[in-house]
């Protein structure tokens, strides 16, 4: 099931409204909304361990299984998690993939965390990686990850019912933690208990500190064996509970919770990915954690030859004036790309300008801001102001978001292909069925045997994979030319700006203003880069800003990248056959939503939790235009 979307206002998230009290000689953390603890004064470690982690049968069962997915009601403090990555690393180099699924209405600043952890000295270090990867306050789904991805935690901050809805995954086992169900009663009701239970694999566990009876009697009637233990501390009772389509003889039920079945430890396949751009790229970092043997070959003499070879590029989300999933794709795709940025190096710049150019776009940007989004995601200060802050002398509106800026495409890139295989200078030529292995590719360089393919090729793409794509799907190629400005050109710019065009200053001070697009062009004779091009993309400036370029252009240089693109403007990503994926027409939003489309497919492919929401896995969808037509 989809939720149907609001049009207006988001669902704000919630003022925590805490006090951190000193019992025991311990800081505990006190909610004021609902008058409870978030975990117990006497020793949260010791009760998280014995409710959460014995309660499911951890770290057995990770020790068994090569992919493993955890969900959680109820961040908090972290301190499930954080006890979770204990035993997690104390399995070594037999710990499997970890997906780490969790929501939270009031999230936590991360001082207060830091603050209320303290005491637990042998958490110090996991409490620092967690705190460098608490993703900004504002609603959505927030993907993140540890130790060289082999920790994949989606934050969903929003209402526990309707993100896990909308989400797509299947977990093995459940943490219910929320406020006292007399506290907090909205966390504990019937609609809740049925969307967990659609989101567990048959085999899939649950865990909890409370034993109220219509909690164990709503999980019951949605499908889970539910038994009552001995609780921690003040707490009488505790429970466990196992899916009952997952229930057989070899179950034994125990003190410490359900022994599941065992979940075997996949074989390694060998996939193949063709293109070497940023999505061919993400694909490749999000499988690489899995141990399968992947191979990413691409036509061009290294990585990122096309569009994704440019110096700079913008990260900013596409908001929009009511509730889409198109604005859902976009921000849970900058949300990802921006961190990852930074995780790597890569970022240019620390801010992103969106200027409202015409009255279309002021009109947009006022409903945009009449939504009720926090400041964290942006704000909309007075054109004098926003003038102060960019360096720019340009008297429109804009909307400045504090988490935005430019990105090396091309080392971000490289940075995601690091420990992966690739193969260069290989033009693929057909994409065959295989009865021994799946599929075989047909390149110049011979033969390339594949149990999975992944078609990244960007503009590329459609000659390649003409058979399986959709039969009305209309693609669109389009010749973007990027001018390069000297650094002195505009010497005081210092954010990353869109205004219909863009400006992103690049590493070595070069300054990418673009970008035209050109359409009906041939691949193999581009438009050239010259004086009339760089004076086309002058002409996209703010007036005020135009002005000051200098008139000789002869300088100045430039690059043509194709982009392929659909009627609708959203990327294809997904399964087009037995084995055989598609991730292309990122557009011109690719170092957007590429590194989080990538996550997606490798989801698809190792059958683990999609960073997307249902609406956004829809959204781009292959064969959307066959399905909106009956097809």
């Amino acid at each position: 099931m989809v939720l149907l979307l609001r049009q207006d206002m988001i669902t704000p998230l919630l003022d925590p409204d805490i006090t951190i009290e000193t019992r025991d000689g311990r800081p505990c953390l006190v909610s004021g909304r609902f008058g409870d603890l978030y975990f117990a004064a006497q020793d949260g470690l010791a009760e998280t361990q014995l409710v959460f982690l014995s309660g499911n049968d951890l770290p057995h069962r990770l020790h068994q299984s090569s992919i493993f997915t955890v969900a959680e009601t109820g961040f908090g403090t972290g301190l499930n998690f954080l006890a979770l990555l204990q035993a997690w690393h104390s399995l070594g180099e037999d710990a499997p993939v970890l997906h780490y699924i969790t929501t939270e209405l009031a999230p936590l600043d991360a001082n207060v965390i830091s603050q209320v952890l303290s005491p637990y000295k042998e958490l110090s270090g996991l409490v620092d990686d967690l705190i460098a990867i608490m993703p900004p306050k504002w609603p959505g789904r927030h993907r993140r990850h540890l130790y060289e991805g082999r920790v994949v935690i989606d934050f969903l901050y929003g209402d526990s019912l309707e993100m896990i809805t909308a989400s797509s995954f299947k977990a093995d086992a459940w943490f219910l933690d929320g406020f006292a169900p007399s506290r907090n009663p909205d966390m504990w009701q019937n609609p809740l208990f049925e969307a967990i239970a659609d989101h567990s694999s048959p085999s899939a566990s649950l865990a909890s500190f409370t034993a109220a009876g219509h909690v164990r009697r709503g999980l019951e009637a949605a499908g889970f064996a539910i038994t009552r233990h001995d609780g921690y501390g003040h707490k009488r009772h505790r429970i466990t509970g196992q899916m009952t389509e997952g229930l057989t003889g070899q179950i034994q039920q125990t003190p410490k919770g359900f022994k599941t079945p065992q979940s075997p430890k996949k074989p390694s396949q060998k996939i193949v990915i063709i293109g070497a751009g940023i999505a061919g790229a993400s694909v490749a970092a999000a499988l690489r954690p899995s141990g399968h043997d992947i191979l990413v070959i691409g036509q061009g003499d290294g990585p990122a030859d096309g569009a994704s070879g440019n110096i700079a590029a913008v990260q900013s989300p596409r908001l929009t004036a009511d509730d889409s999933f198109s604005e859902r794709l976009s921000l849970t795709g900058y949300s990802y790309a921006r961190w990852l940025a930074r995780y790597h190096g890569v970022d240019l710049a620390q801010q992103a300008v969106s200027y409202a150019w015409n009255d279309r776009e002021v009109t947009r940007q006022q409903k945009i801001c009449n939504r009720g989004w926090p400041s964290s995601l942006f704000s909309a200060p007075h054109e004098k102001e926003t003038a102060q802050e960019t360096g720019l002398a340009i008297n429109q509106p804009a909307l400045i978001f504090p988490e935005g800026g430019a990105v090396d495409p091309k080392l971000l890139t490289e940075a995601l292909l690091k420990g992966v295989a690739t193969q260069f200078q290989t033009i693929v030529e057909a994409i065959e069925p295989s009865s021994e292995s799946g599929w075989q590719i047909k390149t110049n360089q011979g033969i390339i045997t594949a149990d999975h393919v992944v078609m990244a090729a960007g503009a590329g793409l459609a000659a390649m994979v003409a058979d399986w794509l959709d039969p009305v799907l209309p693609l669109q190629i389009t010749a973007g030319r990027v001018s390069h400005m000297p650094p002195d050109a505009l010497p005081h710019l210092n954010h990353a700006v869109s205004f219909g065009g863009y400006m992103a200053k690049a590493g070595d001070g070069q300054i990418a203003l673009g970008a035209s697009f050109d359409h009906h062009v041939d691949l193999n004779n581009p438009p050239p880069i010259d004086d009339a091009l760089h004076q086309s993309n002058i002409d996209t400036l703010p007036p005020s800003i135009a002005m000051e370029i200098e008139s000789d252009l002869s300088h100045w240089s430039g690059r043509t990248s194709f982009r392929l693109a659909t009627a609708d403007r959203s990327p294809i990503a997904g399964q087009v056959g037995d084995g055989l994926y598609v991730i292309a027409a990122l557009g011109a939003r690719g170092m957007v939503t590429g590194p989080i489309l990538g996550q997606h497919i490798g989801a698809l492919i190792l059958q683990t939790p999609s960073p997307l929401d249902r609406g956004a896995i829809a959204l781009v969808d292959p064969y959307r235009f066959s399905a909106r037509q009956g097809l």
